[in-house]
């Protein structure tokens, strides 16, 4: 509930009102000595899912605060245009890597880095989402820039459900952590 963090929220389709407390997260990987990393301050309108086993761990409750709602379901109920969606929404994430990459290769590992948000938060890249990534090379290491991307999907996933599963329940918004009590 820190720095981008700490006013970040997730499940934000109906409002503020059925929303949940996010935050900021990070995880790294290390093989042999190529190291990558990942920093994302969670703030998006649609669910978060562990993506190991689909579990839903934050996003829209409902009415009651009780339990979860899904927002693909509730978008999928009319075709209607849904007018003034909240639009206080942006995932912003850096992918940092110890390996030695172009700038035209780093924004493809960042491109790759961006299954980690659709294998965590649905729906994602909606148009009231301003979601983002950047990849940042600051070493060395000779590796293979495809490998690094799917490591930079793998981070940023396991960010972003460390990002809900450690945020606090703050300015009258649930987290996780409250939801399971």
């Amino acid at each position: 509930n820190v720095g981008a963090g700490c006013g970040a929220t997730v499940g934000k389709y109906r409002g503020m009102e059925t929303c949940m407390k996010s935050g900021i997260g990070s995880y790294a990987l290390q093989i042999g000595d190529l190291m990558v990393g990942a920093l994302v301050a969670v703030n998006a309108l649609g669910d978060i899912y562990d993506a190991d086993t689909g579990t839903k761990i934050a996003g829209l409750l409902n009415e009651d605060g009780t339990g979860f709602v899904s927002t693909e379901d509730l978008m999928t109920e009319s075709i209607e245009i849904v007018e003034n969606k909240f639009v206080g929404n942006t995932t912003l994430g850096v992918v940092l890597t110890n390996g030695d990459f172009s700038k035209a290769q780093l924004c493809k590992i960042a491109g790759m880095a961006q299954d980690g948000y659709a294998r965590s938060i649905r729906p994602v890249h909606t148009s009231a989402d301003g979601d983002s990534i950047y990849a940042v090379s600051a070493g060395p290491v000779q590796a293979d820039q495809d490998l690094v991307g799917v490591l930079a999907a793998e981070v940023v996933s396991e960010a972003i459900l460390r990002a809900v599963s450690s945020a606090e329940s703050a300015y009258g918004f649930l987290s996780a952590k409250d939801l399971k009590k």
